[in-house]
């Protein structure tokens, strides 16, 4: 694995720790679905000037010609945030991450399998598992 793109996952779950906090903190003062509507507006801003930036605003015209299955990730995105938003207060940051980050595994396993024929081997399951016990254990109060 290229160290790169490792690191860029790693500074990714970074983020997404991050963000969830400080959407559940946002989301006490006006709901957690206008926090995620906030963080959104937010993102897509950032993300829009990027691309204006980059002169790559032009690449969306090939959103006509592309599956329009692939077209729905935004409302996982935006399901990601409210969810995250309205569990963490309740649950804590470190344990709706853990919880997060088992579905995840559990999901990536399986569509890794389904959909892009990685085989699920032995280690990746004993893997699985020992993630699980210790979410298990750390999640025991």
């Amino acid at each position: 694995m290229d160290l790169f793109y490792m690191l860029l996952a790693i500074l990714a779950g970074i983020f997404t720790t991050i963000e969830s906090s400080i959407n559940s903190q946002l989301s006490k003062y006006i709901t957690p679905s206008m926090a995620t509507l906030h963080s959104l507006i937010v993102g897509m801003t950032f993300i829009l000037l990027i691309n204006l930036i980059n002169g790559k605003l032009s690449y969306y015209s090939k959103v006509t010609t592309i599956k329009p299955i692939w077209l729905i990730g935004g409302l996982f995105g935006a399901s990601i945030i409210y969810l995250s938003a309205k569990a963490m207060p309740e649950l804590g940051i470190s344990s709706t991450i853990i919880l997060i980050l088992s579905g995840q595994l559990l999901s990536g396993l399986v569509i890794d399998a389904l959909a892009n024929n990685v085989a699920i081997s032995a280690r990746k399951v004993a893997g699985l598992i020992v993630f699980l016990v210790g979410a298990i254990i750390y999640l025991k109060e």
